[in-house]
């Protein structure tokens, strides 16, 4: 569903009245129900870091004698988090950004080298621990941050089959606002329904390490 398509079914469900021609430029309840869509999915996307649905991968060269990147400089969207990075095809550890950025200081800079490590900064950039001395390829697998729909044609990264999740939680800011208990309750048991199967399908599986394992 688009955000309109997202934003028109709510309102059926919740029986409001008028009808919802534009996300933009509504003005009453239709304006806050727009905005109760909105927020209902991003606050669903943006509560976890590890979606499957919101991996995303990046490959690009590392610069000889940089050792700091924004996001689109490794042909990275905005981040939640990253997961793994490679640098000519050799994985790296992740490292607390303080602890690499103390290890700079001490130095008085990055190290030359090969990089070995990585940190994620305070601004969301990606923080090499050594400074190549020539270009390098870097692969990196990370997790895309969520980004609030605002016009009427955007569509959730949330798979399809849980649409309803989104409707569930837009029904419960809704209801929340008109004081509404019976429609809380009702969609408050659906959201808590849609949003357990959408974490059995789109979460990374557990692995538990028995005895021995």
């Amino acid at each position: 569903m688009t955000f309109i398509d997202l934003c028109r079914r709510v309102r059926q469900d919740s029986g409001m009245s008028g009808d919802i021609a534009s996300v933009t430029s509504q003005q009453g309840q239709l304006a806050k129900l727009v905005t109760w869509v909105q927020q209902a999915e991003y606050d669903i996307v943006s509560s976890r870091t590890d979606w499957n649905f919101m991996r995303g991968k990046a490959a690009a060269q590392l610069v000889a004698g940089k050792v700091e990147y924004l996001p689109a400089e490794l042909d990275m969207q905005p981040f939640a988090s990253v997961q793994a990075v490679y640098v000519d095809r050799q994985p790296l550890r992740q490292f607390e950004f303080d602890y690499l950025d103390d290890m700079h200081l001490k130095n008085g800079g990055a190290p030359v080298g090969v990089p070995r490590g990585f940190a994620v900064t305070p601004d969301n950039k990606i923080l090499f621990d050594n400074q190549p001395t020539q270009a390098m390829s870097v692969a990196i697998r990370y997790c895309k941050a969520a980004v609030r729909l605002t016009s009427n044609n955007q569509i959730s990264p949330i798979p399809a089959e849980h649409t309803e999740v989104i409707i569930q939680a837009a029904l419960m800011n809704y209801a929340r606002a008109e004081q509404d208990d019976y429609l809380l309750r009702d969609s408050t048991a659906a959201y808590e329904r849609h949003f357990s199967h959408l974490c059995s399908k789109q979460l990374p599986d557990i692995k538990i390490i028995g005895w021995g394992g």
